[in-house]
């Protein structure tokens, strides 16, 4: 209440000192700081490196956003200064009863950690608790959700040329992944991110691997829960996953892309409905491979592009080495969508 209006402190500055006092170790925010920044801290990991941590206390939980390979996902608000001008964020837990796969989650992290592109979600750090027993991803919050949901609630909002736009970056992620020798194996629509009506980023590394120099793949001895419906032949076959076996995963969210994430031709529904619904469970993956290798594909969606059509039958070659990579891949992509702009049909 200083008389002079010049000597009264901002409502920032206020807020500032309340919380000095409520927090012993709070960490002053500089003046200059947007509202939407959150202290964090940064330490040394002997496993990964430099890590930014942040601090469970200040994560306010808001609501499930879905299950990853290793656990639950939710939104929070990371909200230190305990006014709600906290950053939104994606956090993702590993469940109690999943301790047992706590080094596959940190390997997880540790991938996603340096992959810094434009169409793959983006690492912001973690969080540990319980006495660093158990940790938490966190990850950038993307308001739009998955794409399976996105397509499903805007399919009329979505023409083909956006649908192009989405492919080229889904497949320029893919690239980038290659040229670090990583292959996704978990390349599927539900694993796409829509971050706003033009951007769409990889997301869900928990199943990824690096290939070794001096191997073009990488052999799983325990392939666990796994997307088989998405998987190339080789994979199916002999647990071996490379670049070209995520090319043919990405032939296939092609067609979900295409089909709108329709239920009735997911995937799963279209294969299972060839090798016929009785099929024992165990037997599922021979079926499946026996299908695959007498050359039948899953049909083209209703009302796709004879053009993007072919781009899926080309991932989908029995023999890797016929597959195109993700550059040439791409450039098909971009002629497409150079005619789609030229030419539109809806």
């Amino acid at each position: 209440m200083d008389y002079q209006a010049a000597f009264r402190p901002s409502c920032r500055s206020i807020i500032r000192q309340l919380n000095s006092l409520i927090t012993s170790d709070y960490v002053i925010l500089h003046a200059t700081e947007p509202v939407a920044q959150s202290p964090v801290w940064r330490a040394l990991s002997p496993d990964q490196g430099e890590q930014t941590l942040f601090e469970e206390r200040h994560l306010r939980y808001i609501s499930p956003l879905g299950k990853g390979n290793f656990g639950s996902v939710e939104l929070c608000r990371y909200d230190p200064l305990g006014d709600n001008t906290g950053e939104m964020v994606a956090v993702k837990k590993l469940q109690p009863n999943k301790l047992s796969t706590l080094e596959d989650f940190k390997k997880e992290v540790k991938t996603l950690s340096v992959l810094d592109y434009e169409y793959i979600v983006k690492y912001k750090g973690v969080c540990y608790s319980t006495g660093r027993l158990s940790m938490s991803l966190v990850m950038e919050y993307l308001p739009y959700g998955s794409l399976i949901n996105y397509l499903d609630s805007n399919r009329l909002c979505v023409n083909t040329w956006r649908l192009l736009l989405f492919a080229s970056q889904i497949c320029k992620g893919m690239e980038h992944l290659q040229t670090l020798r990583y292959v996704h194996r978990d390349l599927t629509a539900r694993n796409i991110l829509v971050a706003s009506e033009s951007l769409v980023k990889i997301a869900d590394f928990g199943l990824t691997k690096v290939v070794p120099f001096d191997k073009e793949y990488y052999r799983v001895s325990q392939p666990g829960d796994s997307p088989i419906f998405w998987y190339a032949p080789e994979s199916i076959n002999e647990s071996r996953f490379s670049h070209k076996s995520d090319v043919w995963s990405f032939g296939v969210v092609l067609h979900e892309l295409f089909s709108y994430c329709d239920i009735n031709s997911n995937p799963k529904r279209l294969c299972m409905r060839e090798i016929g619904n009785n099929v024992q469970s165990q037997s599922i993956s021979m079926y499946l491979a026996n299908i695959l290798k007498n050359n039948w594909r899953m049909p083209a969606p209703p009302n796709c592009q004879a053009k993007v059509y072919s781009l899926m039958r080309q991932c989908w070659a029995y023999d890797f080495e016929e597959r195109p990579c993700f550059s040439g891949l791409g450039n098909q992509i971009e002629a497409i969508m150079q005619d789609e702009r030229e030419n539109p049909k809806g």
